[in-house]
């Protein structure tokens, strides 16, 4: 993935992305409110030479003082320190407790201590402190602890410079900084599910999702029409609005698809079920009969046929009888849709349909029906379930892969090209099918979705939706 891959997958997941960040830090929030509050009070002791005459002695005493008072923070938090406390206040804590609400320090480059007590009462954290930083003076006065002059005397005293406050406000827990954390902990989880999203799901989203896994291009986007229509009924009752307008252009595409070979004859196929082959089909072959003369639209779907649902004409009789004999060409083909169209269903359901499409009967009735008209729409199998198409393509000008926005996924897409190629089929490209949010929308009024009353010629008794088998 690029980095614009990953801005489109964020931007495509944002809405995940803020919930789950306002979700952490609503968590983050919620939890700080569990937690108790704790005080922290703060008492300082300065430490300095009891004796030193001269500015050497002085300075050398300043010295010593500085080295010894970080053994001072050391000493702070022994048992030495903290029995006398225990005693003195009359707390039922062990001293090990005890020194765990019990911070000492001495800050950098001067000779001063700092005990810091913490408890759930703010007057209680200020007695530890202030208890503490006076049990530590006694001791540092203690021949035991502090070293002794010439003269028997201490050399180093404690003296307490700040005592300890009785603190107003807890220190613990900072909720900003919880609920900013766990936040953050959303955000970054947000991020890294649309990430993870967009590297799972391979369903193909638009025109560079395709171009990803073929180099055929891209001959049309058929946008997303009302669900409750199929695509021959939206370009029958609305020739002008988008969806026509988008078989149009696929019309010209294939004009322009070889310059020196017109192209006469396609087979449209996908790579699974349902992603609109039949529809697409039908709809070609509607716009095709506008400006190519004759055409022809051809069920060779022999497994789960469904031209004759989607136009509504009788398909008890079709392509499967004509190959077996028991029908003409002329008693099979029905005109629909437009002067000049005619279709071929496909007929009784054989037990054998790739036999059948695969013989030599099936090749010379092609030959004949190329004569016989301008061009020739043939719809067919799905290409990774079954091989069918592949013993037609040959006998067209090429084949159409259909591919479903939001729900041909690139793997199948590719295995399809790849299945074509291994034969040394002709691909002329894909045809992008569903695809919401199409351009061509925006132009059109919105008659497409509640046309205007149509006249009883243009409606079609076929099955709503534009999935097909």
């Amino acid at each position: 993935m690029t980095i614009h891959d990953y801005i489109a997958a964020i931007r495509k997941q944002w809405i995940v992305i803020a919930l789950l960040t306002v979700l952490g830090a609503g968590a983050g929030f919620a939890y700080a409110q569990t937690m108790p509050d704790m005080y922290r009070s703060t008492a300082s002791a300065y430490a300095s030479t009891v004796s030193g005459e001269t500015t050497n002695e002085l300075v050398q005493g300043s010295t010593f003082v500085q080295g010894i008072v970080q053994s001072y923070a050391t000493v702070a938090k022994s048992p030495y320190v903290l029995e006398p406390v225990i005693e003195d206040l009359g707390l039922d804590m062990s001293v090990k407790d005890l020194a765990k609400a019990i911070t000492a320090d001495t800050p950098l480059n001067t000779v001063i201590v700092e005990i810091s007590a913490t408890s759930g009462d703010p007057e209680q954290a200020r007695r530890l402190a202030q208890a503490v930083v006076r049990s530590l003076a006694d001791a540092v006065a203690d021949t035991g602890i502090s070293p002794r002059g010439s003269d028997g005397k201490p050399m180093v005293q404690l003296t307490v410079i700040s005592p300890a406050a009785t603190p107003v406000a807890p220190f613990s827990p900072d909720t900003k900084m919880i609920a900013a954390l766990a936040g953050g902990i959303g955000l970054l989880l947000g991020l890294a599910w649309a990430v993870v999203r967009e590297l799972v799901d391979t369903r193909i989203r638009s025109q560079k999702d395709i171009e990803l896994v073929t180099d055929s291009p891209v001959l049309a986007e058929i946008g997303r029409g009302p669900r409750d229509r199929s695509i021959a009924q939206v370009i029958r009752t609305n020739p002008n609005g988008a969806t026509a307008e988008a078989f149009r252009g696929l019309t010209m595409s294939l004009a322009f698809a070889d310059v020196d070979k017109p192209v006469s004859a396609v087979v449209v196929t996908s790579a699974m079920p349902a992603e609109g082959k039949s529809s697409v089909s039908v709809g070609l072959a509607l716009t095709l009969a506008e400006s190519m003369g004759r055409v022809l639209l051809i069920d060779a779907d022999l497994r789960k046929p469904s031209v004759a649902d989607y136009t509504g004409l009788d398909g008890s009789v079709g392509l499967t009888n004509v190959l077996l004999g028991s029908s003409t060409i002329a008693d099979a083909v029905q005109p629909w849709g437009a002067p000049g169209l005619d279709v071929l269903t496909a007929g009784t359901i054989p037990p054998n349909p790739n036999q059948l499409l695969a013989s030599d009967t099936m090749r010379a009735t092609l030959a004949e029906l190329k004569k016989q008209y301008d061009f020739v729409v043939i719809d067919t199998s799905p290409l990774i379930p079954v091989t069918d198409p592949l013993w037609l393509v040959h006998e067209t000008d090429g084949a159409i892969v259909v591919a479903r926005n939001k729900k041909t996924k690139r793997p199948q897409l590719s295995k399809a090209m790849a299945t074509l190629g291994s034969v040394g089929a002709r691909t002329l490209g894909v045809v992008a099918n569903d695809v919401k949010g199409h351009e061509r929308l925006t132009y059109y009024t919105e008659s497409e979705k509640s046309p205007s009353r149509p006249s009883r010629d243009a409606i079609v008794s076929a099955a709503t939706g534009q999935d097909d088998a």
